[in-house]
């Protein structure tokens, strides 16, 4: 990646981070879910293109702890989904599987991280279609199987998924001309919080700035 790229992709993560940090009120407008997740997808695409090219390796290569934040953050919230289904539909069992923190994912070896991530993703599977109404999509549980994906090939192990994802295979060029496109249909979302929420807009404005050296 070229200096650009990386200012690029820098500009992707913040504006990611900053959604994932406020969920609460952006995630009322359901479109904007897609067009989140297809830019977590872009960021992870790249990464893994990205990865044998020199000039990147300081931004991309983030250590097993940075993914495993990564990781747990986005399970952290599908659990709440599956919480609030479990306690809805008063199933005693399902609530105390989904009754988790970030702080418990982190608490665990890397071995068993990876054991208790999957075996969430694994829950959220079976209970997908039943839990439409509460907000959970395919989408949203894709994003956290790639992610875990690559945290197992950063262990060296062969990956429990593989999805296939034309995201996936695209060059970097047509990576970034997608991510582009994930901000550009973002924005147009977030203007509605101009002037209902002009503390988030702002903040909004503020991530997805790219910043030149």
């Amino acid at each position: 990646m070229n200096q650009n790229q990386i200012n690029q992709l820098e500009m992707f993560q913040s504006t990611d981070d900053y959604l994932n940090t406020y969920t609460a009120v952006w995630s009322v407008v359901p479109i904007a879910s897609q067009y989140k997740t297809n830019l977590s997808q872009v960021i992870d695409a790249i990464r893994s293109s990205a990865q044998d090219q020199e000039a990147a390796q300081v931004f991309i290569g983030s250590s097993m702890q940075q993914m495993k934040h990564q990781i747990a953050d986005k399970l952290d919230i599908l659990d709440d989904v599956l919480e609030a289904y479990a306690d809805d539909i008063e199933d005693a069992e399902l609530l105390v599987k989904a009754s988790n923190s970030k702080s418990d994912y982190l608490r665990l070896s890397y071995e068993d991280f990876e054991v208790k991530s999957k075996n969430t993703i694994d829950l959220l599977e079976t209970h997908v279609e039943q839990m439409k109404d509460y907000g959970l999509s395919t989408d949203q549980i894709d994003d956290a199987k790639l992610s875990l994906g690559m945290y197992q090939d950063k262990r060296g192990k062969p990956r429990s998924y593989r999805i296939a994802s034309r995201v996936a295979t695209q060059s970097l060029k047509d990576q970034f001309s997608e991510g582009k496109m994930a901000i550009t249909r973002l924005d147009r979302v977030m203007k509605r919080f101009k002037r209902s929420n002009a503390s988030f807009y702002n903040g909004y404005l503020a991530a997805r700035t790219v910043v030149n050296d």
